[in-house]
């Protein structure tokens, strides 16, 4: 079996802090040397007609910033108009089109640019255009986060005298034995971080809720960057306040064999256009770094002193990969239509236990409005509050080995603003909204671009090396 893709470190010693943990890790399938996310403005999301969230081709001679805004969003003249063509021109995508006011009422209410629909903007000829980003008319709010129980402080409850637990199977059907309990000391369990978060709320009262994560490097989790970067669903204008986030590796309700860190907001990343995009879900991914030293280098009693890796660390323990989606076909992997997925991840309900979930696949790229979100997979699975940031991955029975996919964003919908995807069902059952199918964003070569930056730049850092 090949190491393309594999992640493959290439340390000769892996306690050996020296080395960089990715050094200028960039393997062939990225496509040569990073610049960076870029926010795509793909066909999937591009619009000839004027609908809030999706980008639109201005037209030469089809009207000004005043009346695009009041079409977009069904408004005539007045105060709201005017504030919902505030907002597209002020947003970070649209910033570029900017020409500095002529009038007094451009230097009023737009007084550091104003988008220019000149034809200048687009290829010379009235043909041509520039592309514009249409804010969704309501933010998109993460049905989950913001809910959880009361705390007095931020340290972690552990109990050394719980009972080690019976491992579970993978899925490689649709049979699961849900009964069983799951060893988190064993491969990939072990990687699986269950994350307790702390919120503050808008009262002042702390609160402790669930996700999950993947220790994907050294010392850096992969989870979903809803976790600590989202608005409130009563007030979609205020960030949440995180306060804290504990991160404890293989954690199985009070037992923790790895033993667990406290992060802070310098701690974590997000992806620019996750709040510039108004949390679209394609986004929705983020990483932690942990203290140092780095928790994969360390050995552990409950691993007979062997070191606790990471995943794709497949020089130090064979058969769990991440690679872009991409070049699955390298290993065999055809198509993921209809695939049987492993959904691993601490739900809220269960009491900081891990839980394994089935899922099938619906669909690799689900439509919008009949076009292809390449970013994106659905498949339907029974997951709940807390699962969110956790690893979908595929287990391949032939080879016994296991492919990082997917980072579980969660439901499609959250029954307050219109569905994105077209296939999307949701209904209110209590205080909950019930949606299917399930969604996770895909690991494309940009998602693994920017989780290797991202760790090539906390690398760096900590060396005194100038970015």
């Amino acid at each position: 079996m090949s190491a393309l893709g594999s992640m493959e470190l290439g340390l000769e010693n892996p306690l050996d802090e020296t080395e960089a943990p990715f050094g200028s890790f960039n393997p062939p399938w990225l496509g040569g040397s990073s610049d960076g996310f870029q926010f795509e403005q793909e066909y999937s999301l591009v619009s000839d007609t004027l609908v809030p969230g999706r980008f639109y081709k201005i037209k030469y001679g089809g009207g000004g910033l005043l009346e695009t805004a009041g079409r977009a969003y069904g408004l005539r003249q007045g105060a709201e108009r005017l504030k919902h063509a505030q907002a597209i021109n002020n947003h970070p995508l649209n910033m570029k089109f900017w020409q500095p006011p002529k009038n007094a009422f451009e230097r009023k209410y737009f007084g550091k640019g104003v988008i220019s629909f000149s034809p200048r903007f687009s290829c010379g000829n009235k043909k041509c255009y520039a592309t514009i980003w249409i804010p969704p008319a309501k933010p998109y709010v993460h049905p989950f986060l913001g809910r959880g129980a009361v705390v007095d402080g931020f340290d972690e409850p552990v109990d050394l005298r719980q009972s080690q637990r019976e491992c579970d199977e993978e899925s490689a059907s649709k049979r699961l034995s849900v009964g069983r309990r799951i060893d988190m000391t064993k491969v990939p369990f072990r990687w699986i971080c269950r994350l307790r978060v702390f919120l503050k709320q808008p009262d002042g009262e702390i609160r402790q809720s669930f996700a999950t994560g993947t220790l994907v490097g050294p010392r850096h989790v992969l989870t979903a960057a809803h976790v600590f970067d989202v608005n409130w669903a009563n007030d979609p204008t205020t960030p949440v306040e995180v306060l804290a986030i504990n991160v404890a590796a293989g954690a199985d309700g009070l037992r923790i064999p790895f033993s667990w860190s406290k992060t802070k907001p310098l701690d974590w990343r997000s992806p620019p256009n996750w709040r510039s995009s108004n949390f679209d879900p394609r986004f929705d991914f983020g990483m932690i770094r942990l203290p140092n030293p780095p928790i994969a280098y360390r050995r552990f009693g409950k691993l007979k002193h062997k070191t606790l890796s990471f995943w794709g660390n497949a020089g130090k323990v064979d058969g769990a990969f991440l690679l872009p989606v991409k070049v699955l076909p390298e290993y065999g992997i055809p198509t993921l239509a209809g695939k049987a997925l492993n959904i691993c991840g601490y739900q809220i309900h269960a009491n900081g236990r891990p839980t394994l979930v089935p899922a099938t696949v619906k669909s690799v790229g689900p439509t919008a409005m009949r076009r292809p979100i390449r970013q994106l997979i659905t498949y339907a699975a029974d997951t709940s509050q807390g699962i969110s940031g956790s690893p979908v991955w595929y287990w391949d029975e032939k080879s016994k080995l296991r492919y990082l996919i997917a980072v579980h964003h969660g439901g499609c919908g959250n029954c307050e603003t219109p569905p994105g995807l077209d296939d999307c069902t949701m209904q209110r059952v209590g205080e909950d909204c019930m949606s299917d199918p399930k969604i996770g964003v895909l690991l494309t070569q940009q998602v693994i671009r920017q989780m290797c930056d991202w760790i090539n730049e906390d690398y760096n850092v900590k060396r005194g090396i100038a970015l």
